[in-house]
């Protein structure tokens, strides 16, 4: 009995032993689990399968209020030239295929229209290509609700993208990064950024870019904001100095902001002389263009007072003219490329209110306007505007007709500026006219001459600028092709 108990206690000890001794159940690694969702594949992106990499983000449409819009979906992936790649969709057990007859052409931006691909998505097998290899943005879209009907129904669009940078440091104009040989890195060095200032990043063809051409009810950001999220709020730079600025792009899965990173290291102090900012107004009246002409406030030497030269600190005076504000007109007060709204104005002489972000003014009317800012050496802490009545500069009636249209011109627009900016209400590429036996013509009430102008066919072929025009005139379009 002693034996028998012994061999059993014996036996559960091994027993133990040996339950003990196996492996736990592989736990999967959550980088690499495919979900359901939509997927690039194929030898030039380097996943011939569907790897969790290969992922769509679900994307935001800019164009109404940058919310998701479901059946839209996008991701930024390097396209090898020459080699094939097509679309997945993966629901469950379910894998559909999905693939477009690519076409090579302009798209639709709100800047310079990029050279790409656009092809109607559609079930399918056939592998796509492209002719270079690079980082492409790729926006792919079911057309759920309709909206691109007009541009074919479901789609997608293949964008080369170059990253720049556009803020306080450039007048929210565009400065291109270098970009590293061989990964996908961007570059600025020694940039100049005010303190208290902020910028983007931006592609260098534009903030959106429109998947249904000129309709624009769907459109994708082309820009990096807060936590690189597209579309989010504006990066805040603090402390003014010399940057060097580096951009960061790995393939990852999830949200496009998944596959971004960038550094901002001050190299450097920075004393900005506030006498050559460009200080004024942005808004409806001149298109949200930078200050210009009447809107471009002057310095003013003689009523400003530098109190430390090695800072450039002290206060600083800028005078406008002429200014005349339309009842409601939105707009917001410019300095040095930063964008002030109420919150950060005191005025005088008017009431001043916000509308959505911007300013409003009561009464309307035409204004001369003092800009008293306070730069510390790093910052502005102060800024106010004082109204007093002013004399309306004289307007005049202008006619401008174009003739001799390009052939195969089945849309004409027309994009005018003056000494006070952009003259339509519109982005680029403005007013579109009717053509009427080959001749468009459009009339300017009330403008302020001279005026330039720009036709095109809002396809990417437009004319030279053509400036200095004071009268009715007849322009040759195709005489003034660019």
């Amino acid at each position: 009995m002693k034996k028998f108990g012994f061999m059993m206690m014996a036996a559960a000890v091994a027993a133990f032993t040996l339950s003990s001794c196996n492996p736990k159940p592989n736990t999967p690694d959550i980088d690499d689990i495919v979900e359901n969702g939509f997927y690039v594949t194929g030898e030039a992106v380097a996943m011939p399968n569907l790897v969790a990499q290969g992922q769509f983000a679900v994307g935001h449409n800019e164009a109404n209020n940058n919310e998701l819009r479901e059946g839209m979906y996008e991701k930024y992936v390097v396209i090898e030239a020459g080699k094939e790649f097509t679309f997945a969709k993966k629901e469950g057990e379910l894998i559909v295929k999905y693939t477009a007859q690519l076409v090579e052409q302009e798209l639709i931006s709100d800047g310079t229209n990029p050279m790409g691909y656009f092809g109607n998505l559609a079930e399918g097998t056939a592998a796509m290509t492209v002719k270079a290899t690079g980082l492409y943005h790729i926006v792919l879209d079911l057309n759920l609700d309709g909206k691109l009907d007009a541009a074919g129904g479901p789609q997608v669009i293949i964008a080369p993208v170059s990253w720049g940078i556009s803020g306080g440091m450039n007048g929210w104009s565009m400065t291109v990064g270098t970009k590293a040989a061989n990964d996908y890195v961007w570059t600025w060095e020694n940039v100049e950024i005010p303190g208290n200032s902020d910028f983007k990043f931006k592609d260098e063809n534009g903030w959106k870019i429109f998947l249904d051409g000129e309709t624009q009810q769907v459109s994708a950001n082309t820009n990096l904001g807060q936590n690189m999220v597209p579309g989010a709020g504006n990066i805040a730079v603090a402390e003014g100095g010399v940057y060097n600025i580096k951009l960061t792009w790995k393939l990852a899965k999830g949200n496009v902001e998944d596959g971004y990173t960038y550094e901002l290291v001050k190299a450097g102090d920075l004393a900005l002389d506030p006498a050559t900012f460009v200080v004024g107004i942005s808004g409806e009246m001149n298109g949200w263009n930078a200050p210009e002409g009447l809107l471009l406030a002057k310095y003013d030497a003689a009523a400003s007072s530098v109190t430390d030269p090695a800072k450039k600190a002290g206060t600083y005076v800028y005078n406008m003219e002429s200014v005349t504000f339309a009842d409601g007109v939105k707009f917001k007060f410019r300095a040095n490329g930063a964008w002030l709204g109420l919150a950060d104005v005191t005025a005088t002489g008017v009431e001043l209110a916000e509308d959505g972000g911007n300013i409003t003014l009561t009464p309307a009317g035409t204004y001369n306007i003092v800009i008293t800012l306070v730069w510390d050496g790093n910052g502005i802490t102060s800024f106010s505007a004082a109204f007093t009545p002013g004399t309306p500069v004289e307007t005049t009636t202008i006619t401008v007709t174009g003739n001799n249209l390009p052939a195969g011109w089945e849309h004409c627009y027309l994009w005018a500026w003056n000494g006070a900016g952009n003259l339509f209400a519109l982005d680029w590429p403005g007013q579109e006219l009717q053509i009427v036996n080959g001749e468009v013509e459009y009339t300017f009430n009330d403008v302020i001459a001279p005026i330039s102008v720009i036709f095109s066919n809002g396809e990417g072929v437009q004319t030279n600028d053509i400036t200095g025009i004071e009268n009715n005139i007849m322009i040759d379009v195709t005489a003034n092709l660019k």
